[in-house]
């Protein structure tokens, strides 16, 4: 009987799919989409719904080339901002001491002075050479993966070294053998530097100068530009700019074969390797628009999270890395890649929200590396307005072995906070921040400061939206357990708080 059963349902079945492919052999006339109705004639679109199909594909394209360019874009701009401010040359570097010079960095902390610069190795090799001390670097090419950690986080933990940059192009003949050095090639000719010098205010300039630059073929020297207090763009450009910079940056790089569909993509928008950029009004119509909504999306990546493995259990997201303890997410990483697959949205997440990246950033070991966590909406779920007053009670007892601190920055710019203050961060290494009775640290953010706390206070932009992370430098044990969690933050009415000594 059941046997009866079973073959009379299959038989059912089998008679159910028959006459769905039968209805599907014959193309309708008419379907309905989210782009409006197309129109066939006996299966062939119509010329109407051709010119329609064929912008929705070039437009669909142009959308995730957007997405796909953010980090060599950025890193583009970044090296642009530089070359405006200071003309900078190969193997120079800015020494960025200052609030302002910070604002040409996505996503900088104040709680360290910079070095920061760039080679291009096309034609030879280039060498760093560092001394031992306090030093926490990292070297990333210029799809902004990351090359390798420098310092005290490094391979040589901090005892200094020899590294010898080379490139897809540098010739065999111009790289030179340095017995103990160490070889770092980068899958791009241009490569990036970020230093971050953590000895003693006293010691800081003695210690950037320490640190030498050049081609292989010449005297090595500190190479260090003064930062002067300067300011600039370090976002993406909007609008064509941005293809026009896309365009100018693949002339340097070689194709890898990862980016080969990309680069017909771009082939159809009027962007080639070897050629000039020139759209016609149709290209620059669809490039146009898709900035717009390029740009919505990584913003929708960045503020409305939905990569799973990156959310701690107290909410804040980890910016870089997976959660420690969950499966291995979707989340950004040094290398940008999977087991199977590239990461593609969390890369244009990350390097439009931030920029550079390294191992141990990503994969942080207690008190070995940096781990970074944002939080993005209020207590209530609404945007951090720079109108409004809010609090971060930070608990006692951070898990750091170095420093811990809390920066603001704004939606727009992805840079730092900025006002009159010309400040954007407080934390263990700022002189004056009070604690309350429980050894918790209250951080307040917003236009005005609560009376007898202005040394724990950062100063909002009415008008714009800002957002923070929370910075462990050389995080242990209960960042990893997440035994140490941080609170929501919460808008608050400054005036309970007015006091003219804080305990």
């Amino acid at each position: 009987m059941k046997s009866s059963v079973r073959l009379l349902v299959s038989a059912a079945i089998l008679s159910a799919l028959s006459s769905v492919h039968a209805q599907d052999d014959t193309y309708p006339n008419e379907v309905d989409t989210h782009i409006g109705k197309l129109t066939f004639d006996h299966g062939i679109p119509t010329e109407e719904a051709s010119e329609k199909l064929y912008y929705e594909m070039d437009y669909h394209r142009a959308v995730q080339s957007y997405l796909w360019s953010l980090p060599i874009v950025g890193q583009a701009q970044w090296r642009q901002s530089y070359l405006d401010q200071y003309d900078l040359k190969p193997n120079q570097s800015v020494f960025a001491t200052k609030f302002n010079e910070r604002s040409l960095v996505l996503t900088a902390n104040e709680s360290t002075p910079y070095i920061i610069g760039g080679t291009n190795v096309a034609e030879k090799a280039a060498i760093i050479e560092m001394p031992e001390g306090p030093i926490i670097g990292l070297l990333i090419d210029f799809w902004q993966r990351g090359l390798a950690d420098l310092g005290i986080f490094g391979s040589n933990a901090g005892k200094g070294g020899t590294w010898v940059l080379t490139g897809p192009d540098t010739p065999k003949g111009q790289i030179p053998y340095i017995e103990g050095a160490n070889y770092i090639n980068s899958k791009t000719n241009n490569i990036w530097w970020l230093i971050r010098i953590n000895a003693k205010p006293e010691d800081r300039d003695q210690v950037a100068e320490s640190i030498k630059f050049g081609f292989h073929d010449e005297e090595l020297r500190s190479q260090l530009i003064p930062g002067e207090n300067k300011t600039g763009r370090n976002y993406q450009p909007r609008g064509m700019a941005y293809w026009a910079m896309l365009h100018d940056i693949i002339q340097e790089e070689p194709v890898e074969e990862r980016d080969r569909f990309f680069m017909y993509f771009l082939k159809e928008m009027g962007i080639e390797k070897g050629k000039p950029f020139t759209p016609t009004e149709r290209q620059s119509k669809i490039l146009a628009d898709a900035v717009v909504v390029g740009e919505a999306m990584a913003k929708n990546m960045v503020f409305r999270e939905r990569l799973p493995g990156v959310l701690r259990e107290d909410r804040w997201r980890l910016i870089l890395g997976t959660v420690p303890g969950k499966e291995p997410g979707d989340a950004m990483e040094h290398t940008q890649r999977a087991e199977h697959y590239d990461r593609f949205d969390p890369r244009a997440r990350f390097t439009y929200e931030a920029c550079t990246t390294s191992e141990k950033m990503s994969f942080p070991k207690p008190a070995r590396g940096m781990g970074y966590a944002g939080l993005f909406l209020d207590s209530k779920g609404r945007a951090l307005s720079g109108d409004r007053s809010y609090v971060i009670n930070v608990p006692a007892n951070p898990p750091v072995d170095l420093f811990w601190a809390i920066t603001a920055y704004d939606v727009d710019t992805r840079g730092l906070v900025t006002t009159d203050q010309e400040r954007a961060e407080r934390g263990s290494r700022h002189e004056g921040i009070k604690t309350n009775p429980d050894g918790s640290t209250p951080i307040f953010i917003g236009p005005e400061a609560p009376k007898g706390w202005e040394n724990n206070w950062i100063k909002s932009a009415p008008g714009r939206a800002w957002f923070p992370y929370f910075r462990f430098y050389g995080p242990t044990g209960p960042f990893f357990d997440q035994s140490w969690k941080l609170p929501p933050i919460e808008e608050v009415d400054f005036s309970k708080y007015d006091r003219t000594s804080a305990p």
